[in-house]
């Protein structure tokens, strides 16, 4: 799994990191952990209401969230 994050999440987070701060690591953590929980909810442990999400909905419910850590929202 941190192979998967490192080729396909980090290099799409990496333009939202910019400048790299003090903070950066933290962001891209909790961005990750975000992520992480999506992933295992709707495709590990299969939980019917977020398995059922729209690829939509999942960017209308996420967007603010991730927005708020990268200090965008």
């Amino acid at each position: 799994m941190r192979d998967i994050f490192a080729r396909q999440v980090a290099p799409a987070l990496a333009p939202a990191l910019a400048p790299v701060g003090p903070d950066t690591a933290r962001r891209a953590g909790l961005v990750s952990a975000q992520l992480l929980g999506l992933a295992l909810t709707r495709y590990l442990l299969r939980l019917p209401a977020v398995a059922a999400l729209t690829p939509d909905e999942i960017e209308t419910a996420y967007t603010p969230a991730i927005a708020g850590v990268l200090g965008l929202g």
